[in-house]
């Protein structure tokens, strides 16, 4: 099955610190896309004197995926973990900046600014969820993911949106994020934290990459039928 490896394009946006719904639908935040090892996708809360603040990380990557022209009939979106396990993640379509990730690129995520615009404001209160993602067309790329190994790959199986984005995208973005507070929109006073290798480690051995089986491009039937009256 071929490989593609993500670009050294691939790194982190973090926003914070400040109330929940400010943070959450931010529209920039602090890029780092250097990283040869780091903990990724978190969402942590900072308590201080009058209440807390939160802090978010999203993490970013992309694919040539020039060379595909037809959907794969499957594909694995594979992270070495590294350092923390705690946090659930999820993959989704992203918009960011090629060729290099930008501060501006936070809530670059396809089709979600209602939704982020709708963060609620006030963590355990009845609005709480209002900015959910979890309805947002052609923007989720992949299960939750909550379980992690810091000492080998960990799996993350792409969906068919993802697969047909994979065949009509030049470039192929994903966004690995939070799930259970960030994807959800469930501010809680938590700090979790999860993990990976990037592109920037030396060599290959531990590079994000996708391990796909190539699609089967449909046949067409062109029979022609000579002499024949209807």
């Amino acid at each position: 099955m071929p490989n593609i490896y993500a670009s050294t394009n691939d790194g982190k946006i973090i926003n914070g610190l400040g109330a929940w719904a400010s943070v959450r639908a931010g529209s920039s935040g602090n890029a780092d896309n250097n990283n040869n090892q780091d903990t990724s996708a978190v969402q942590s809360f900072y308590s201080g004197r009058g209440g807390g603040s939160w802090g978010i990380i999203r993490a970013f990557f992309d694919f040539d995926t020039l060379g595909i022209t037809v959907a794969p009939s499957s594909a694995t979106f594979k992270l070495w973990g590294y350092g923390g396990s705690s946090a659930d993640i999820i993959a989704v379509r992203s918009g960011h900046s090629t060729p290099s990730l930008a501060n501006g690129d936070f809530d670059a995520l396809y089709g979600a600014s209602t939704a982020l615009a709708a963060s609620d404001g006030d963590p355990g209160g009845s609005g709480e969820g209002a900015g959910t993602l979890s309805g947002v067309s052609g923007l989720t790329y992949s299960a939750e993911i909550s379980s992690w190994s810091t000492s080998g790959y960990n799996d993350i199986a792409l969906n068919a949106t993802a697969l047909a984005d994979m065949a009509s995208l030049d470039t192929f973005k994903i966004c690995v994020m939070e799930y259970d507070h960030d994807y959800l929109d469930v501010g809680k006073a938590v700090a979790v934290n999860t993990g990976w290798y990037w592109a920037d480690k030396d060599g290959t051995a531990k590079d994000p990459y996708i391990d796909y089986t190539a699609g089967t491009a449909a046949v067409t039937d062109n029979a022609v039928f000579f002499g024949t009256n209807f």
